[in-house]
């Protein structure tokens, strides 16, 4: 691996003195006036920014010391909609390309999650959406589920509020099965349950991004495991340009304030690019009022251009995370006489006056109330870590030929302490995962119509735990475990562009195997169930995606299709973890071993197919999809006994991980883009999604996906009144979904009513320059104080926050 790298450094060392050429131009408004502030970005074939400029008032901008071949020139500019064009450059020439900005019309953005590379819209082949920066601050969303909330095809839960766990599905999949990436490598927690991001979607705030891109449908073939409902791609502001600082502070109810500080720029002739951030989250009191959550990070990036051709990057993000947490959603207290004996259950909550009662050790009058919603628990927490680094090195080794080599280390590490039993002991359980990926590949043009990408991706895994209950003897177990695993992958892409670039042909592949290091395994209280177990990596994987698309210029129609297989390894967790439980009936704390080490990958096949209509000239944009997931296996959990068992189980199991049988998942997604006004935005969606599995492993006689809505709708508008006053409303629906908990000596489920939650932020510039600006804002969640729960947690009533956002 090293002589690869090494040999083609040494290739780029030979290949310095290339000719260079030109671009140039101007902005323009639909009148030919010249557009002063406009925002000029190149993108080149490795899919990242090359140079931005802003022009003058004379409108021209130039870029000089460029490589010939295919350009992508992305122009923005506030009031404007925002324009990309697809440039072919020669060397030893000069090239101009004036713009002309329109005032109407949705947004041309360039884009590079679905295949890896830089593509225009009407390139793409796949179902993706994208939430820019600009949409992001319109609405001030502050998490990662905000952010994508409206997206469709995709649903998010939350667990109590700001802070409390939150995990999304896509088209009806588990969470794992979609893949958190940033700047296009995989974010996963190895130490989590599943080793994915899941652990962490709470705590990934907004902090210095530019933009986040919504992958749907089967992507591993191109982003590894854990992407088979798609993948969630953040892409960390680039920086470039003059400096540029932004401050935000805000203050709410619930004891919420947050401050961001942003700042980029460029040095050297822009050759040196750089952008940075940090923020504090601070949520003193929460939903009950005892919810405290605090999160402080920052997300920062430096490029430098070592020649025109050759550069290194280095990304960071990261985050030290605080979080009270809530005993969950249980029927434990409820008269048996309120649980209907068979069928689904209708979930009716206990009220809130009467839950107070309960916790405050009164007798409530529980009514018809089937289930308590959460309570609280002072002495429940848990304290994380996070952090991400990435270096990049790039090459273009001639006009058409580049290559990349890429280093990430994802570190987490997350404490969780309850004080539980009689005396009270301090339950205590610490899990550390690290994940290193080195990744090495070429891409070539080797014809205007074809692009070629293979490479090498080697990533080694490693899972820590220690669980400690503190009991006194003889009842004290301590258990520690510490795995490490390794991975190698080869995988390949191409693109055709086909008939005067009209049809798109995408076609990928990856072939992943797993080699596991022996485990050490420590056990003080609870037998090591796993001494002695034969160990053995997981089978391979072998993925293939193919995506074709045709645009229709007379219609302005792009007709779709997409197909490809998926998986999911099985984290190191499901096949060797343990850990504490409370037998529902009696509540009291046991130690049981979970994992099978003889779990295979979930594996998933997939189709989509669609189109993009644009209407009005260009002013609004609809997608059509329809989508089918056919799971074929996938990893289960079972604690009813009634297929993991103490008596015929291999380790004496009471609970844990099997390879469970599959299922389906099917539906259609409408998305709307409008700008029909130069001051009025509008997105939005509807998600119909029909999620079952094969047998009711959870539930007897219940087929349904927990946590998917079959129906949800989204709308968010923005409207620019005057120069200085904005406002945003935003309004999300979804239909009733499914939970369940332990209720009479069984599993059963639980329908919790549909909702809506409706959102209103108004912002004022009190100060409005050239290059600074003043806005006030303050924004209101909930604002028709609608009382709902999530999965049998309350959400919160209208949540109002005032602040300030400073940009100079």
């Amino acid at each position: 691996m090293s002589r690869l790298f090494f040999a083609l450094l040494a290739a780029s060392a030979v290949m310095l003195a290339q000719n260079t050429i030109g671009l140039h131009g101007k902005v323009t408004d639909p009148q030919g006036n010249s557009v002063p502030g406009a925002q000029v970005q190149l993108f080149g074939q490795d899919s990242t920014p090359l140079v931005k400029v802003s022009t003058p008032d004379s409108g021209l901008y130039s870029f000089e010391g460029l490589s010939s071949g295919n350009l992508l020139v992305e122009v923005q500019k506030d009031g404007f909609r925002t324009t990309t064009v697809n440039v072919m450059v020669e060397r030893g020439s000069t090239k101009e390309l004036n713009v002309s900005l329109q005032v109407e019309g949705v947004k041309q953005q360039v884009t590079v999650t679905a295949s890896g590379v830089a593509q225009l819209e009407n390139e793409i082949s796949k179902a993706l959406s994208v939430v820019d920066v600009e949409e992001i601050q319109a609405r001030n969303a502050t998490q990662l589920a905000d952010v994508i909330r409206y997206t469709p095809g995709l649903q998010i839960r939350n667990g109590g509020g700001i802070g409390q766990f939150t995990s999304f599905r896509v088209r009806g999949l588990r969470p794992d099965a979609t893949a958190v990436l940033v700047d296009g490598l995989r974010f996963r927690d190895g130490s989590t349950p599943q080793s994915d991001a899941s652990s962490f979607i709470e705590t990934l705030n907004f902090v210095n991004s530019s933009r986040v891109e919504v992958l749907r449908g089967s992507g591993s073939s191109l982003y590894g495991t854990n992407a088979v409902g798609g993948a969630i791609n953040v892409v960390t502001s680039q920086g470039g340009g003059a400096r540029h600082s932004e401050f935000q502070a805000e203050a709410g109810n619930m004891g919420l304030y947050r401050g961001r500080l942003t700042q980029s720029g460029g040095a050297f002739r822009d050759r040196l690019k750089y952008s940075g951030g940090l923020l504090a989250l601070n949520v003193t009191k929460g939903i009950d009022g005892n919810d405290a959550t605090r999160n402080n990070g920052g997300q920062g990036f430096v490029k430098y251009e070592l020649t025109p051709r050759m550069s290194i990057s280095n990304r960071i993000w990261g985050s030290d995370d605080f979080l009270q947490l809530n005993n969950g959603p249980t029927v434990a207290f409820i008269p048996a006489a309120n649980i209907p004996a068979t069928g689904v259950i209708l979930g009716i909550p206990l009220p809130e006056d009467q839950k107070a009662i309960l916790v405050a050790g009164g007798t409530p009058n529980y009514g018809n109330a089937t289930y308590v919603p959460h309570r609280d628990h002072p002495n429940n927490r848990r304290s994380s870590w996070s952090f991400t680094n990435a270096t990049i090195f790039k090459h273009a080794l001639s006009d058409n030929a580049n290559w990349q080599a890429s280093f990430q280390r994802v570190h987490t590490n997350r404490i969780f302490e309850s004080w539980t039993g009689a005396p009270l002991a301090l339950n205590y359980g610490n899990y550390v995962g690290d994940v290193d990926t080195f990744d090495i590949h070429l891409t070539d043009q080797v014809k205007p119509w074809l692009r070629l990408t293979g490479g090498y991706e080697f990533e080694r895994e490693r899972y820590i735990d220690h669980l400690d209950n503190n009991k006194p003897a003889p009842g004290r177990v301590i258990s520690g475990l510490n795995v490490p695993q390794r991975a190698n992958a080869g995988y390949f892409a191409s693109q055709f562009s086909l008939l005067g670039q009209r049809l798109q042909i995408s076609l990928s592949g990856r072939a992943q195997g797993f080699s596991l290091s022996a485990p050490t395994l420590d056990a003080v209280g609870a037998t090591n169930v796993y001494s002695g177990v034969s160990i053995s990596g997981p089978p391979k994987a072998l993925t293939g995606d193919v995506s074709v698309a045709y645009f229709i210029p007379k219609s302005n129609t792009k007709l779709r299709a997409h197909m490809g297989n998926a998986y999911r390894a099985p984290s190191l967790y499901e096949r060797f973890g343990g850990g504490f439980y409370t037998t529902p009936a009696t509540g009291l704390i046991g130690f049981t071993p979970y994992g099978q080490p003889a779990l295979a990958p979930d594996r998933y096949n997939s189709v989509d197919g669609g189109l993009d209509q644009y209407f009005f000239k260009e002013k609004l944009r609809a997608s059509l999809t329809y989508f089918y997931t056919r799971i074929v296996q996938i990893t289960a959990f079972d604690s009813s006994g009634s297929v993991v068992n103490a008596a015929s189980d291999r380790f004496g199991r009471t609970a844990g991980y099997f390879v469970g049988p599959g299922g389906i998942s099917r539906g259609f997604e409408l998305g709307l883009e409008a700008r029909p006004t130069r001051t009025l935005t509008m997105n939005g969606s509807y998600t119909y999604t029909n999620a079952d599995s094969d047998r009711d492993v959870v539930v007897t006689g219940f087929y349904k996906v927990f946590g998917t809505a079959a129906h949800t709708a989204t709308l968010a508008a923005t409207k620019q009144w005057t120069n200085r006053l904005d406002t945003t409303f935003t309004l999300f629906r979804s239909g009733v979904h499914y939970w369940n908990t332990f209720a009479v000596n069984r599993a059963r489920a639980f329908e919790i009513p549909g909702y809506t939650n409706a959102g209103l932020m108004v912002s004022y510039a009190i100060f409005k320059g050239e290059e600074k600006q003043v806005r006030l804002y303050t924004k209101i969640d909930n604002v028709f104080n609608r009382r709902y729960y999530e999965q049998g947690y309350l959400a919160a009533g209208p949540a109002a926050v005032a602040g300030l956002r400073y940009s100079f």
